[in-house]
C-alpha cells in the first residue's frame, strides 16, 4: 500500500513537471528547432511542396504507359423517310478503347525529363531544408545578440548615472566645473536612448521568435561564458571546395536542372518524328425498334502510324525555345558552380578570421577595463577629464558588446561553411545547444 501510494505521488510530481514545462517560455536552440518544425509556417509550406513534388516522376511515365477508356452512350433515334415512313427507336451504345504506346520518342525524353526534375526537386528541398536550420539558428542567436546588447546599454546607463551622481555631487562642493557636469548629464542622456532602442530591438527579435516558434517566447538559453573555438575541420580550404562540389545541394539541383533541360530540347526535337500506337476497340450497338430489336458487335486490333508534318510552325518554335533554354540552364550551373566556390573561400576565411577575432576582442577587453580604470584614478587626481572617463566607460562596454557579438558571430559563419559544403545537418544545431547554460 506504501509503494502503491509513493508511485501515485511520483506520477503526480511528474505531471506537474510535464505541466509546468508545457506551460514554459524557455527556450534553448534544439527545442526552438523542433518547435520551428512543427509550427513555422514557411517550412510546413516547403514540406507540403515537396510531398506535392514526388508526383513528378508517374506524371512524366504516365506519357509511356497504355490508356484505357470505358464509353456509353444512350439516345432516341427519330427519322423520316418516303419509303419507310416516319419512326423512332431507343439506341444504346458501349464500349471500350486501349491505346499502348510503341514508339513515342518525344514521351520518352519527356519522361527521362520529369525523372530529373524530380530529382532536382528532391536537392531543392534538402537545400530549402539547410537555409531553414541557419534562419532557426539566425533567429535564435539574433535574440541573444539583442538581450546581450541590452544587458550591456543597461549596465552602460547604470555606471553613467552613477557617475552623473558623483560628479554632481563633486561640482556641489566645488571640486570640478558645471562644464562636468553637463558633459556626464549628455553622456547619461545618449545611454538612456541607446536602450531604449535596445530594449525595442530585443522586443522585435522575441517577435521573430515568437512567429518562428509559434509560440510567446519570454527567454531563452543564453551561450556559455566557455566555448570552444576552433579553425576549420579540415583545416584546408581546398578539402571545403572539394566537399561543397561534391555536396551542395543547390549546384547539385542546378546540374540536374542542366540535365532536364537538354531531355526537353531532345523531347522538342523528337516531336518531328512519327509515333507508333497499338490500339484495341470494342464496340457494341444496340437499337431498339417497337417491332423488332438490333444488336450490332465489331472489335478492331491494329497499329497507328503517325507522322506530323505541319502545326503552324508551333513545332519548331518550340524546339528553338528549348534549345535556348538548355542553354540558359548550362550558363546558370556554371554561375552557382563558381558563387559556391567563391563562397567556401570566403566562409573558410571568414571562420579563421573569427577564431583570432574573438581572442583579440576578449583581450581588448583587458586593456579596456585597465584604461577605465586608469582614467577613473586619473580624473579622481585631476590629470583626466570628465570626457576622458566617459569615453574610456563606453569604450569598455563597446568591446564587451563586440567580444559577444563576435562568438555570435563564429558560431553562424562556422554553420554557414557547412551548410554551403552542403553537410549541415540537425546534428550540428544539437551539438551547438550542448554549448548553451541549461537553465
Amino acid at each position: 500500500m506504501k509503494l502503491k501510494t509513493k508511485l501515485m505521488s511520483l506520477i503526480a510530481l511528474s505531471c506537474i513537471g510535464v505541466a509546468h514545462s508545457e506551460n514554459s517560455t524557455f527556450l534553448n536552440l534544439s527545442t526552438t528547432l523542433q518547435h520551428a518544425i512543427a509550427n513555422d509556417p514557411q517550412w510546413a509550406a516547403k514540406v507540403h511542396a515537396h510531398t506535392a513534388n514526388r508526383e513528378i516522376r508517374p506524371l512524366a511515365s504516365a506519357g509511356l504507359k497504355p490508356t484505357l477508356k470505358l464509353n456509353a452512350q444512350s439516345s432516341r433515334e427519330h427519322y423520316e423517310s418516303d419509303t419507310f415512313g416516319t419512326d423512332s427507336y431507343g439506341l444504346t451504345t458501349y464500349g471500350a478503347n486501349l491505346v499502348q504506346p510503341l514508339f513515342r520518342l518525344d514521351r520518352w525524353y519527356s519522361y527521362k525529363k520529369g525523372a530529373l526534375i524530380s530529382q532536382q526537386k528532391d536537392a531543392e528541398f534538402i537545400q530549402a531544408q539547410l537555409d531553414f536550420y541557419m534562419r532557426v539558428v539566425d533567429v535564435y542567436f539574433g535574440v541573444l545578440s539583442a538581450e546581450e546588447n541590452r544587458r550591456f546599454r543597461r549596465a552602460e546607463k547604470s555606471a553613467i548615472q552613477q557617475q552623473l551622481k558623483q560628479t554632481e555631487q563633486r561640482f556641489n562642493v566645488g571640486l570640478v566645473a558645471e562644464a562636468d557636469v553637463q558633459e556626464a548629464r549628455a553622456a547619461f542622456d545618449i545611454s538612456s536612448v541607446q536602450f531604449i532602442l535596445a530594449e525595442q530591438a530585443l522586443d522585435l527579435a522575441l517577435e521573430s521568435l515568437n512567429t518562428l516558434t509559434g509560440m510567446p517566447v519570454e527567454t531563452i538559453a543564453p551561450l556559455k561564458s566557455d566555448i570552444p573555438m576552433a579553425l576549420p575541420l579540415p583545416n584546408d580550404v581546398n578539402s571545403w571546395k572539394t566537399m561543397a562540389l561534391d555536396h551542395n545541394p543547390q549546384l547539385k539541383a542546378a546540374l540536374l536542372n542542366k540535365g532536364a533541360a537538354r531531355r526537353d530540347f531532345q523531347a522538342k526535337t523528337a516531336a518531328h518524328l512519327p509515333s507508333v500506337d497499338l490500339f484495341g476497340n470494342y464496340q457494341n450497338s444496340d437499337r431498339y425498334i417497337p417491332t423488332t430489336q438490333g444488336e450490332m458487335e465489331s472489335n478492331s486490333v491494329g497499329i497507328k502510324v503517325e507522322m506530323p508534318l505541319y502545326a503552324g510552325g508551333a513545332v519548331s518554335a518550340s524546339r528553338r525555345q528549348s534549345k535556348q533554354v538548355s542553354l540558359q540552364a548550362e550558363d546558370e550551373f556554371q554561375f552557382i558552380e563558381r558563387d559556391i566556390i567563391q563562397k567556401t573561400n570566403n566562409l573558410y576565411r571568414v571562420v579563421s578570421s573569427d577564431v583570432a577575432r574573438v581572442a583579440a576582442q576578449k583581450q581588448s577587453i583587458r586593456s579596456a577595463t585597465a584604461a577605465y580604470e586608469a582614467s577613473k584614478i586619473g580624473y579622481k587626481t585631476g590629470t583626466r577629464t570628465i570626457v576622458d572617463l566617459l569615453t574610456a566607460q563606453q569604450a569598455l562596454f563597446s568591446v564587451k558588446r563586440d567580444y559577444a557579438n563576435a562568438r555570435f558571430e563564429y558560431i553562424f559563419d562556422s554553420l554557414k561553411l557547412k551548410q554551403v559544403a552542403g553537410v549541415l545537418s540537425e546534428k550540428d544545431i544539437n551539438d551547438i545547444n550542448n554549448w548553451l547554460e541549461n537553465r
